[in-house]
């Protein structure tokens, strides 16, 4: 979820205040737009870019800090949390706006927050889970990569949450369980039974959405990172497979090698779908 601005005064009133504290520290730069990126756990970046297109880092002023952490505070509601990381795009006549990212982890990269970068800067689980506990979310808006979400992918599944191509899986689980449970009027936990049924459902639409649309390196790509975490085994004959092909189309070879590859892919993913379900 990546919201804009509410509607709330107080918090408008917040966002105006560090839009005006950002404005006043530039009292001596010539801009046309300035851009702050700010995390109370992956820290904060000010750019300005100028009339000619130039683009100049300058320093965050201190009000910016105070005024994140009480509209973080603020913003906090009693499922969802609150928000992971805001970006402030200002123009020069004083009209701004503001984005809220409820779900993307961040990282303390500058250049890139929303990749790890070299040396995979932090903040690592444990700040991360320290702050779910501060802002606790229900499950409904709870990333599958969040430590000590309860979203079901607790260990073993957990060493998946930043490998690659997973992390689309797992929000594709969310956003396939949540539609199955509001399509079948139903709040987390389910009888076994029932997380079954409402399991193989969603299922089928991860598939669906993230797998068969696309060519089959995708699930040998999903399958390699499972094989290399020991989540799954080696399957024989995988190196004989085209991941040129398309998933739909590799199927119909019937290869012995494709199946073992898609029961251990799905395995996992039904794995987490079922804990969710149960909660």
């Amino acid at each position: 979820m990546d919201a804009e601005t509410d509607n709330r005064p107080d918090e408008l009133a917040l966002q105006r205040e560090m839009a005006s504290a950002v404005a006043a520290s530039l009292a001596e730069v010539e801009w046309a737009e300035a851009s702050l990126f700010w995390s109370e756990l992956a820290g904060r970046r000010l750019e300005t870019l100028s009339v000619g297109g130039h683009a100049s880092e300058q320093p965050v002023p201190r009000a910016v800090d105070e005024l994140g952490l009480r509209l973080r505070r603020d913003m906090a509601a009693a499922e969802r949390g609150t928000w992971l990381s805001m970006s402030l795009v200002m123009e020069a006549d004083g009209g701004f706006t503001c984005r809220f990212n409820y779900d993307r982890r961040v990282y303390a990269n500058p250049g890139s927050p929303f990749t790890a970068g070299p040396g995979a800067a932090g903040p690592d689980d444990e700040a991360w889970a320290h702050d779910l506990a501060r802002f606790p979310r229900s499950p409904r808006y709870t990333p599958a990569w969040l430590p000590g979400a309860g979203l079901g992918i607790a260990a073993p599944y957990d060493v998946l949450a930043d490998a690659w191509g997973w992390p689309g899986v797992f929000a594709s689980v969310e956003q396939q369980t949540d539609a199955a449970l509001a399509a079948n009027g139903a709040v987390p936990p389910l009888a076994p039974a029932d997380a079954e049924a409402v399991g193989r459902l969603v299922l089928s639409a991860v598939v669906a959405d993230v797998l068969e649309p696309h060519h089959l390196a995708t699930l040998l790509g999903l399958h390699r990172e499972a094989v290399g975490r020991r989540l799954l085994p080696d399957v024989p004959g995988v190196d004989g497979l085209d991941p040129a092909l398309p998933l739909l189309e590799a199927r119909e070879q019937s290869s012995p090698a494709l199946l073992g590859v898609e029961a251990g892919v799905y395995g996992v993913i039904g794995d987490v779908v079922r804990a969710r379900l149960r909660g």
